[in-house]
């Protein structure tokens, strides 16, 4: 057994701060001074002494093991493990003396202290601090707005940052001209307001209490157009899913039939409906509708109730039968919901179906619209078949939302003035009964007001006065309701616009914007006042109607004018029109009668054509305005056609309200009108049966900047910086052609003979229908060039990445624990970056020129994997996740040459952003064409707007799995 001296020798005791001579001296004489009062007080605290020596620190397992072994008496020590440790077995010599405390040299050599407070390193981040992290990146949602109101509305929103100059950014464009405002149904502000006292004047009328239908057009017209040429906004990129040509009508109430007529017949017949009106009444009423609209005082004067239940109920519709307010049966509640009644009835015009609301100004000025069947109607007795009938009834249906519009904004006046209260009983009431078809009346009805001026140019004649009666009779007609009434027949009506000059001032903004040849010419047609409302109620060539995109297209060209007309998806877009001079194309964008929707596009570039007679002897009169056309050495192209889409991101394009201008010509097909045909997206079966708007909760989680995570165990390694240099060599790219390969495929169009009396329809020349293809030569570094052919094959869509403002908060950040977060060693990195990303985000980072190098056959996800040639793991993401958020493909669109692009500003909102027609590069064409050959719908980031974590996001949000990254 060793001796005593020897065992305290022990090599695993403790690190040689003293020496040995010493240590034995002072051990031997401890033990000899030991008084017999001092082992009694060591018996006593043998516990507390034995818990601290087990509490003392150590460097090593190897110290640890050495320190119990110390502790063992020689006899168990060779029999006894370190677990069968016992209290009793280590206090059963109570000679053994106490071990010195370490020295304080040795305490801090084992434990050395951390240079960050621990507790300030682990500790989650707090809600407040997440809020600063992200006060200036977006964030996405979808809410619905409410019964009855449709889909849901996604928007994009700073809801932890309340600067104004934060909050009002957009990815999308501001409407630029007033005479566009009607592309909508939702509140907005012009860009040019500011700069004109009409339109100033006119946004404060609008501002004045009234009431605002719930209910808009789908997708959102505000966005879109996107802050980059040919894309979109965030809204209608989730909207383009539940747009309003997909939607079928309403199905009709029980009992009903299936005949118009028949419905019209018994409508008419019953005494809830509308009295049978002479013309020159209907005209009346909506003249006295349109000066007590415009007259400030009317409605301020408050007129009593009796007399507007009188004038209603004696002249236009017939009184109800019972009494639905007992308290007021006078009241404009009572009128307001006859009135909403008679306009639920399936015998009016469905504006909530895309093609009526371009068809408005076809029914009004246009020729008559002959029905494919037999649509007479008996009353009492007589049958009435009038070839004017649909006017009549379209008037009708002005005329009755008219008077409800009044009374409604009556009523919001009243709530404005305090002199009543909204009552949520009246309010459920009407919800419930305003189908969507009533709500769009209202819309029709208030622009129909703003815009519309009725004008009555000629007197009766004798021979009108002989003419025979009907009780339903057209406004080109010469009958009346009755033998009294004879003498007020109106021969000559115009419906004149109000702001004719503002109308036009747009359209020349229009021609310059998109740089039509003839502009010049335009400017001067417009100056002597040459452009104008066509005289007359029908024009002298037949007019085709261009109906929405997504709109079956019917057997004849005047498809048949009924309510109940059912949609469905086409295969692809295929919507002709004639044009002529003063047609009811022109009368419709002109007079400013323009319900919101993809319509203005349309009425703008006929208006353009039809007063262009260059334009239309060289394009012909039939146009497709889903397709594009070349002329004057441009060409010039829809947003809803995907030539337009990709050459809008070229150096020399222009974009404005639908139509995309370019200096690049086709090649393989003379001027003249152009269809292009491509095949829609892929979708899988969940992405078939519920659109992405419908998933409000993945929406809203996979772009959240936690991803969804749980918001109290967010540690700050839980992010990283995603890295923004460019990783691609110097690229010199250069669009050698677009060009266009005739299909086997000829499509025709139904045209209405306007040489013919009857009703028989002749094949109109036919609009030839290519396939496209662009040819690009790239340049790597000057190795040689190599030639890649694209084909714009699929119908794919591009969206502007909503822009953020850098954080200004990196300090927070500065101290992570998790190996994922990487800081960038570059000076002035944590002044100029964007912001972090969360681990549940991921995303795989490959350059333009790796991505073309690669097989196209290739599936999708093997492009995400860190095998493939160009992954580069410094700027890709490694960590593996349980978030089921899909990864997202970043192709780095830029290259070495451009790194002299000055780095994002912090902050930036006041930082002017460089004009949009700077952007555009043939790198930036080729991009959108690798995307429409693959079939990808991508999101344009761009550095400087928007940084790329808040890109990743919402392409997240979007569902989208590729991201487009350029200078």
């Amino acid at each position: 057994m060793p001796s005593f001296p020897s065992f305290l020798k022990h090599p695993r005791a403790g690190r040689g701060q003293i020496d040995n001579q010493d240590r034995n001296d002072i051990r031997i004489n401890m033990v000899n001074d030991t008084t017999e009062q001092e082992k009694e007080q060591q018996r006593k605290s043998k516990r507390h002494f034995f818990r601290n020596l087990l509490k003392r620190p150590s460097s090593n397992s190897k110290a640890k093991r050495g320190t119990l072994e110390f502790l063992k008496s020689p006899r168990n020590s060779q029999t006894h493990s370190r677990k069968s440790l016992t209290p009793a077995s280590i206090m059963s010599n109570p000679n053994k003396p106490l071990p010195l405390p370490p020295l304080p040299s040795t305490i801090e050599s084992e434990s050395p202290r951390p240079t960050k407070n621990p507790q300030r390193i682990i500790s989650p981040l707090a809600l407040p601090e997440l809020q600063k992290l992200f006060s200036g990146a977006p964030q996405f949602f979808a809410r619905s707005e409410g019964h009855h109101t449709g889909a849901p509305h996604p928007f994009v929103a700073f809801p932890w940052d309340l600067e104004v100059e934060i909050r009002d950014l957009c990815d999308h464009i501001k409407i630029q001209n007033e005479a566009w405002s009607s592309i909508t149904a939702l509140p907005h502000i012009t860009r040019d307001i500011q700069s004109n006292s009409t339109a100033v004047t006119e946004h404060h009328e609008k501002q004045k209490a009234h009431y605002l239908p719930s209910c808009r057009e789908r997708p959102n017209m505000l966005s879109m157009q996107g802050m980059e040429r040919g894309t979109l906004g965030f809204t209608a990129a989730l909207e383009l899913g539940v747009a309003d040509a997909l939607q079928e009508p309403e199905p009709l109430p029980d009992g009903y039939p299936e005949s118009l007529s028949e419905r019209r017949e018994i409508f008419l017949n019953g005494k809830d409906g509308v009295r049978p009106l002479a013309e020159s009444i209907l005209l009346e009423r909506l003249a006295s509708a349109s000066v007590a609209y415009h007259d400030d005082d009317y409605l301020k004067r408050q007129r009593p109730t009796v007399d507007l239940y009188t004038e209603l109920f004696t002249q236009v519709l017939f009184p109800p039968s019972r009494v639905t307010d007992s308290h007021d049966p006078y009241s404009l509640q009572v009128q307001i919901e006859a009135l909403v009644q008679a306009l639920a009835a399936p015998v009016w015009v469905d504006f909530s179906l895309p093609e009526w609301r371009i068809r408005l100004g076809q029914i009004l000025w246009g020729s008559p619209v002959e029905n494919d069947t037999d649509d007479d109607i008996m009353v009492n007795k007589e049958i009435a078949h009038e070839a004017g009938i649909e006017r009549y009834w379209l008037l009708l249906q002005i005329l009755l939302s008219c008077e409800l519009l009044l009374r409604l904004d009556a009523i919001s006046i009243n709530i404005d003035r305090g002199l009543e209260d909204a009552q949520p009983s009246d309010i459920k009431r009407f919800n419930k009964k305003a189908t969507m078809s009533v709500r769009w009346s209202l819309i029709l009805a208030r622009c129909w007001l703003e815009n519309i001026q009725i004008e009555i140019r000629s007197a009766v004649t004798e021979s009108a006065k002989k003419a025979p009666a009907g009780w339903l009779a057209t406004l080109t007609g010469t009958a009346d309701l009755s033998d009294e009434a004879d003498d007020d027949i109106i021969h000559d009506i115009q419906f004149q616009g109000r702001h004719q000059r503002r109308q036009l001032s747009g359209l020349l903004h229009f021609a310059r914007k998109l740089s039509w040849p003839n502009a010049e010419a335009l400017a001067a047609k417009i100056t002597d006042n040459s452009i104008a409302i066509s005289e007359g109620l029908q024009s002298n060539l037949a007019a085709g109607t261009p109906l929405s995109a997504l709109a079956r297209r019917s057997d004849s060209y005047f498809p048949t004018p009924r309510p109940d007309m059912r949609t469905e998806l086409p295969k692809s877009q295929n919507i002709s029109a004639v044009f002529h001079p003063s047609g009811w194309l022109s009368n419709s964008y002109i007079s400013g009668l323009i319900l919101p929707g993809e319509g203005l596009s349309h009425f703008m570039i006929s208006t353009l054509l039809e007063n262009d007679d260059a334009a239309v002897s060289t394009l012909g009169q039939e146009a497709n305005f889903y397709g594009g056309f070349s002329y004057g050495g441009r060409s010039f192209w829809s947003t809803a056609c995907i030539v337009g889409r990709v050459l809008a991101a070229g150096k020399g394009a222009s974009e404005c309200v639908g139509w995309i201008s370019s200096d690049i010509v086709p090649e393989g097909a003379g001027e003249g009108w152009l269809d292009i045909s491509v095949e829609p997206l892929s979708h899988n079966d969940n992405d078939k049966r519920k659109p992405r708007i419908w998933q409000k909760t993945s929406i809203e989680t996979d772009g959240h900047v936690i991803g969804g995570a749980d918001t109290s165990s967010v540690l700050p390694g839980d992010f990283t910086f995603p890295s923004d240099e460019s990783i691609q060599r110097a690229l010199s790219i250069k669009l050698e052609s677009l060009d266009l390969v005739a299909t086997d495929s000829v499509r025709t169009t139904a045209m209405k003979d306007p040489s013919t009396a009857s009703s028989e329809f002749s094949e109109a020349p036919a609009i030839p229908t290519y396939s496209a293809e662009m040819r690009f030569s790239v340049d790597a570094d000057g190795e040689g060039t190599d030639e890649i052919n694209l084909s714009l094959k699929y119908d794919t869509r591009f969206v502007t990445a909503h822009p953020c403002v850098a954080m200004q908060y990196t300090e927070l950040l500065k101290s992570p624990t998790s190996s994922a977060f990487r800081v960038p060693d570059r000076p002035g990195f944590w002044n100029s970056t964007g912001h972090p990303l969360h681990k549940a985000f991921t995303y795989t980072k490959l350059t333009l020129y790796n991505l073309l190098s690669l097989p196209a056959y290739l599936p999708f996800e093997s492009l995400l994997s860190p095998s493939i040639p160009g992954f580069d793991a410094a700027h890709s993401t490694t960590h593996t996740t349980n978030s089921t958020i899909p990864k997202v493909l970043v192709i780095d669109c830029t290259d070495y040459s451009m790194t002299a692009f000055p780095v994002r500003p912090c902050p930036s909102p006041q930082t002017p952003h460089p004009p949009k027609h700077r952007f555009g590069s043939d790198m930036e064409v080729l991009a959108r064409a690798l995307c429409a050959e693959r079939g990808w719908n991508a999101l344009i980031s761009r550095k400087g707007r928007g940084c790329l974590a808040c890109a990743v996001r919402e392409a997240g949000a979007l569902g989208w799995r590729v991201v487009l990254r350029f200078a």
